[in-house]
């Protein structure tokens, strides 16, 4: 008996199908890790985060952004319907075009007349304030934003300056009654500008003056330098002013106070403009620092609430975002200059060609070319002492002034009434506008005991 047996059986055997039946070689398969809770939240919240991000960056550049430049146009001089109409004519440079001459077949280079074009980056927004009656524009400005180099620029149109047309009262801020108010009488105010200075603006905005304070208060006040004293007081209007002279933090009322004063000026209208653009500049950098910000959503509801524009939200998100890199230390502001006249027995303000011309390039003009006398309609005190009724500077002699025909001057002899100008006693009378008393802005000086004398 074989204790440990043979080759092929006992151990051996069982040692050989060890062999035969090796063991496979095992596969390291990896072990599953699952993700926790807080890790597949992560995970989502940054992928939502991520989705999030990229569709704000696309809604932004959609949204935020200027509007689109409008480039100028030459007038249809086919157009019969203009021919008795002022047109707004931008000024023009001469370009080569290549054509195909018809009956040769070779091509011919010609010398063509084309609009200038408009500058990219440069903006003109027109600033209009009236109030809730108004029908009229007694403050018109037109501001201008470089996106270029960060220069800002302010113009005031004084509210008595002459215009050409059919008008009852010919009085720029008479255009936006006279075009039926709202949106179409901005519209009005944009062509006649246009055709007055040159240059079309890019947009527009009409504040109702009553929310003025309003603008005021939001941002606790406005520190100002009053250049004088200044008290009126017009109970028929309920309006107080009493300002004293010299730096002092407004508050809404005092500064609806503060522009609205003119009669103690001894340029009245002029010298108002000019502190009214200084004022805003002061409230435009209250309102573009850092400190006002977080009025923002207080603001956006009182503004779209009070305001008529052209410019979407997008827009004005835009250049407020480029203000925020301007600086309004050395903003330039100017008020169109010019001198008193009397057309028809109303007191208004003629603008001077040249000095406006001048000012419009140099800081206003939008064009790659300049702006000259053939492309504005200004009336002229030249014009209205010579009796002209066609516009001074105008490329057309259109007349249409007819309320001011060439031989009534009862304004430079007053003493002398005659049977054809039973209007001119009234001039007798020490009234510096005539048509005040259609201007619900302005105060109208109390008469009689109650008249007010200015210091």
């Amino acid at each position: 008996m074989k204790l440990f047996g043979s080759k092929h059986g006992g151990a051996f055997a069982s040692g050989r199908k060890k062999q035969e039946k090796p063991e496979a070689p095992s596969r390291s398969t990896p072990r599953k890790h699952r993700l926790t809770g807080i890790q597949r939240g992560a995970i989502l919240l940054a992928a939502s985060v991520m989705v999030l991000a990229v569709t704000v960056v696309a809604v932004y550049r959609d949204f935020v952004k200027p509007m689109a430049i409008k480039q100028p146009t030459l007038p249809d001089t086919t157009d019969s319907e203009t021919d008795d109409q002022e047109v707004f004519t931008p000024p023009t440079t001469i370009e080569i075009e290549t054509q195909i001459d018809e009956d040769t077949g070779e091509e011919i280079e010609l010398e063509v007349e084309v609009p200038a074009a408009h500058k990219e980056g440069f903006y003109n927004i027109l600033i209009c304030g009236t109030d809730d009656d108004g029908g009229r524009t007694d403050t018109i400005m037109i501001a201008r934003l470089d996106t270029t180099d960060h220069t800002v620029a302010l113009m005031s149109i004084p509210r008595d300056t002459l215009i050409s047309g059919n008008y009852s009262v010919p009085k720029i801020n008479s255009v936006y009654g006279a075009g039926g108010m709202g949106n179409d009488g901005m519209e009005a105010l944009k062509t006649k500008l246009a055709q007055m200075l040159g240059f079309e603006v890019d947009g527009y905005v009409l504040v109702k003056l009553d929310v003025f304070i309003q603008l005021v208060d939001l941002v606790g006040g406005v520190e100002f330098d009053v250049p004088q004293r200044m008290y009126y007081s017009d109970p028929t209007q309920d309006l107080y002013i009493d300002l004293q002279p010299g730096l002092q933090t407004l508050n809404g009322e005092q500064a609806m106070g503060l522009v609205r004063f003119r009669k103690g000026y001894a340029t009245q209208d002029i010298m108002r403009t000019q502190v009214q653009q200084q004022f805003l500049q002061a409230l435009a950098k209250k309102y573009l620092s850092v400190t006002t910000l977080t009025k923002l959503p207080e603001l956006a509801d009182l503004f779209f609430e009070n305001v008529t524009t052209d410019m979407t939200v997008g827009n004005m998100v835009y250049f407020g975002q480029e203000l925020l890199k301007c600086d309004f230390d050395n903003m330039f502001t100017y008020t169109l200059e010019g001198e008193a006249v009397m057309v028809n027995g109303a007191s208004c303000y003629a603008i001077y060609l040249n000095k406006t011309l001048d000012v419009v390039n140099e800081y206003f003009n939008p064009y790659d070319v300049d702006i000259t006398a053939a492309n504005v309609s200004i009336r002229t005190p030249e014009s209205v002492y010579s009796g002209s009724s066609s516009s001074s500077g105008t490329s057309s002699s259109t007349t249409t002034t007819p309320e001011t025909p060439t031989e009534e001057t009862p304004e430079e002899t007053p003493e002398e009434p005659t049977e054809e100008t039973p209007e001119t006693p009234t001039e007798e009378t020490p009234t510096e506008d005539p048509v005040e008393d259609f201007n619900p802005l302005d105060p109208v000086e109390p008469t009689g005991e109650g008249e007010t004398s200015w210091p």
